[in-house]
C-alpha cells in the first residue's frame, strides 16, 4: 500500500503500466515471429519434398520397362570375386530417382531379370556386393534407356505440383522453371535433376506465401492480440479506478473541510448569542433579545437544510426513498419558493423575473422539487455579483414541462460543465471562497430530476452567468 501510495504521488504508475504493455507487446510480437519462421521453413521443406516427388514421379511414369526387350549385349558382366570391380557411383541429385526406379522395376519382367536371377552364386558373402552390382546393372541400362525416354514438359510438372500441392492443403503460388545443370554444386533444395546421359534440372520457387503463412498461424495471432487487449484493458480500468479514487478522496477530504466550517459557523453564533443573552437580564432590552432569537433561529435552519440535504442525496444513492407522485403546476412551486425567499433577494437586492406559458401542470413529488427549485435559486444568488438578476422561465408546451433559472452572475468554465452535478465537485475558486457551499446542491438536484425521468443541462461561460435548464415529463409512468 506504502509503495502504491508513493508511486501515485511520483506519478509513476502510468510509467510502469505503460512499460508493462510495452514488454508483453514485445513480447507476443517475438513470439508470432517465430511462428511465422517456423512454418515458413515447413512450407518450404514440405513444397520441396513434393516438388522432387512429382518429378520423379512423371519421369518414372513415361518409362514403360514392360514393353523393352532384355538386350544382354548392353549388359556388362561384372566379376564379383574381383576386389578391384569398380562400382558406378550416381550423383546425389540422382539418389532419389534410382530409389524410385528400382522399386518400381521389381515388378517388371526387366526388374525380375535384373533382381531375381542368381550371379555366379548370389551366396554367402557376395551378397551384399551382388545387391550393388545389380543396381549398377540397373544404372547402366537406364543411361541407355535415357535416349528413348518422353520429354517431360513444365506444363505437366505444373499441373501436377498444382494437384500434390492442393490435396496436402497447400494452397501458395509457385513458378517452375529449368534451371542450369551443375554436378560440382551441391544440390539445392528446390531444384531436382532428372535424365542420364542428358541431365535437366527443374527449379521450384514459390510466390506470396504470406496469406497461406497467416492463415495457417491465425489462431495464434488473435490468442496474442486477446492477451495484449485483455492486458491493455485492465490496465486502463485499474488506473482510471485509481485516478478516481484519488479524485474522491481529494473531494471527500474538501467536503469534510468545507462542511466543518458549515457546521462550525452556526453552532459560534448561536453559542455567542445564548452566552450575550445570559449576560444581561433579556427582560430589559426585548428588542435585543428578540434580534439574538432571530439569529439562533436563522442558524439552527441552515444546520437543519444542511443535514436536510445529506441525508436525502444519501437516500437517494442507496435507492431507499419513494417519491410521492401527485398532480402539481410548476408555476405555482416557484411562486412559493420565491415568496419564502423573499427576505434573501430583498437583501441582496435581486432583480426575480418569472415567465409562464402553456400548462405547467405535472406529476411529480411536492418536497423534493420545491428543494430542486430553491437549490438552483439559492445557486443564482450565491454566485451572483450584487444586484444579481435572475429570470424564470416555464413552458408547458408538448408532454413535459420546462424549467429554466438563468442568472449573470460568475458563470462556469467550460472544463466544469460537465462535472458540477458530481458529489461534492465545487468549481475551482483559488483562495477564494465568498461563496459557501460543500457540493451537495447540483448532485441532489440531479438525482431528483432523473428519478422523475427528466433531464438537466447547464447552458454558461465564465463571466457571463449560467443557466440551468430542467425538463419533466408531464404524466408519471411507473
Amino acid at each position: 500500500m506504502l509503495l502504491m501510495q508513493r508511486l501515485k504521488s511520483k506519478k509513476w504508475l502510468p510509467v510502469l503500466m505503460a512499460v508493462t504493455i510495452l514488454g508483453i507487446t514485445a513480447f507476443q510480437i517475438y513470439w508470432l515471429k517465430k511462428t511465422y519462421q517456423r512454418e515458413e521453413r515447413t512450407l518450404e521443406i514440405r513444397s520441396n519434398v513434393s516438388f522432387r516427388e512429382t518429378i520423379f514421379s512423371l519421369q518414372v511414369s513415361k518409362l514403360k520397362l514392360d514393353k523393352l526387350q532384355l538386350d544382354s549385349n548392353k549388359i556388362k558382366q561384372v566379376n564379383l570375386e574381383a576386389d578391384s570391380q569398380p562400382h558406378y557411383k550416381p550423383h546425389p541429385k540422382m539418389s532419389g530417382l534410382i530409389n524410385m526406379l528400382v522399386q518400381k522395376a521389381k515388378g517388371t519382367s526387366l526388374g525380375r531379370h535384373f533382381f531375381n536371377n542368381p550371379v555366379n552364386g548370389d551366396t554367402g558373402r557376395l551378397a551384399e556386393r551382388n545387391i550393388f552390382w545389380k543396381r549398377d546393372r540397373l544404372v547402366q541400362f537406364l543411361y541407355d534407356l535415357d535416349s528413348l525416354q518422353e520429354p517431360i514438359k513444365i506444363s505437366e510438372i505444373d499441373s501436377a505440383f498444382a494437384r500434390r500441392l492442393h490435396d496436402q492443403n497447400m494452397d501458395v503460388p509457385f513458378t517452375i522453371k529449368k534451371a542450369k545443370t551443375n554436378f560440382n554444386d551441391e544440390p539445392a533444395h528446390n531444384q531436382v535433376t532428372i535424365g542420364f546421359s542428358h541431365p535437366v534440372t527443374y527449379q521450384l520457387s514459390l510466390g506470396n506465401t504470406f496469406p497461406y503463412l497467416i492463415k495457417r498461424i491465425i489462431a495464434v495471432i488473435l490468442l496474442s492480440l486477446f492477451l495484449v487487449t485483455l492486458t491493455t484493458l485492465s490496465f486502463t480500468f485499474l488506473y482510471r479506478n485509481l485516478v478516481r479514487q484519488q479524485r474522491l478522496a481529494d473531494i471527500k477530504n474538501e467536503f469534510i473541510s468545507n462542511i466543518t466550517h458549515e457546521l462550525k459557523t452556526p453552532i459560534a453564533t448561536v453559542s455567542v448569542a445564548i452566552e450575550a443573552l445570559r449576560s444581561f437580564n433579556g427582560t430589559i432590552d426585548a428588542q435585543k433579545t428578540k434580534e439574538y432569537l432571530d439569529i439562533s433561529a436563522n442558524e439552527l435552519q441552515r444546520l437543519s437544510l444542511l443535514v436536510d440535504k445529506v441525508l436525502k442525496l444519501s437516500m437517494f444513492e442507496k435507492k431507499e426513498i419513494d417519491l410521492k407522485y401527485e398532480w402539481l403546476d410548476m408555476k405555482e412551486l416557484v411562486n412559493e419558493v420565491t415568496s419564502s425567499m423573499r427576505l434573501q433577494f430583498e437583501k441582496r437586492k435581486a432583480i426575480v423575473d418569472v415567465h409562464a406559458e402553456g400548462d405547467t401542470t405535472l406529476q411529480g413529488d411536492r418536497l423534493h422539487l420545491v428543494s430542486v427549485i430553491f437549490n438552483l435559486m439559492d445557486n443564482a444568488l450565491k454566485y451572483s455579483n450584487s444586484q444579481p438578476n435572475i429570470h424564470i422561465g416555464i413552458k408547458g408546451n408538448g408532454p413535459k414541462v420546462t424549467l429554466s433559472i438563468a442568472d449573470d452572475g460568475i458563470g462556469i468554465p467550460n472544463e466544469y460543465k460537465e462535472r458540477v452535478f458530481e458529489k461534492f465537485f465545487r468549481v475551482p475558486t483559488g483562495n477564494v471562497h465568498n461563496a459557501k457551499g460543500y457540493g451537495l446542491g447540483l448532485s441532489y438536484v440531479a438525482h431528483v430530476v432523473q428519478q422523475h425521468a427528466g433531464s438537466i443541462k447547464v447552458e454558461s461561460a465564465e463571466g457571463n452567468g449560467s443557466k440551468f435548464i430542467i425538463s419533466l415529463p408531464k404524466q408519471y409512468e411507473a
